[in-house]
């Protein structure tokens, strides 16, 4: 099991002291929509340039453009890209067709599917390598995904990241649930001591 730390700040000089600080922990370096939104693809070549060797999980949600963004971001050094499920298929396709010629890999992103189980069947067949799927922040969203896990789970075996709102208190929950990665962003970066938290959260997922 993986930890992607979300570093989703729309502050790029606080990003990289925090990502400075903490990074060591993160198997996969997370690079939230609230930073791509605000510094765009800079932020993510200021990223590349501060740690070559990690993998950048770049949370993009592309709807369209797929053909474009996905290019800009590989070429800026992205190992993953998120697009959402409820993008066209035409336009999943094209961003497919992209990342395999730039040798990128996409996340599906679960949070605008009509249907979990149904994108997450459609998923492989379209071509993506992974899912992120998302717990919420109410307890309704949180059930939600929870009572939904077994159809998007049983209807794949692509990697699936699980992101949102996990804390200490609701981090063996989402383990129990046994995904591929598990995406912490507030929980680590917010905390009064971003390091102690990242390093509680890396040897309770890396442990398994």
């Amino acid at each position: 099991m993986k930890l992607v730390i979300s570093y989703n700040i729309p502050n790029l000089a606080k990003a990289l002291e925090l990502a400075q600080q903490t990074a060591s922990y993160a198997n996969i370096i997370g690079l939230g929509s609230a930073l791509i939104l605000k510094e765009g693809v800079h932020a993510l070549t200021e990223f590349k340039t501060a740690f070559p060797s990690k993998e950048l999980f770049v949370e993009a949600k592309i709807i369209e453009k797929a053909e474009e963004c996905v290019t800009m971001f590989a070429s800026a050094g992205a190992s993953y890209l998120s697009l959402l499920a409820g993008a066209h298929t035409s336009v999943i396709k094209k961003a497919v067709t992209s990342a395999k010629n730039c040798g990128l890999k996409l996340a599906l992103d679960l949070v605008d599917a009509p249907s979990m189980g149904q994108s997450a069947l459609d998923a492989k067949m379209l071509g993506v390598n992974s899912i992120i799927a998302h717990r919420g922040q109410s307890q309704e969203e949180i059930s939600y995904l929870e009572n939904n896990w077994l159809s998007i789970a049983e209807n794949t075996n692509l990697p699936l990241f699980i992101s949102g709102k996990i804390d200490e208190n609701s981090l063996q929950q989402v383990i129990d649930l046994k995904p591929f990665g598990i995406i912490i962003g507030s929980a680590i970066i917010k905390a009064n001591n971003p390091v102690d938290k990242a390093k509680l959260f890396y040897d309770r997922i890396t442990a398994l």
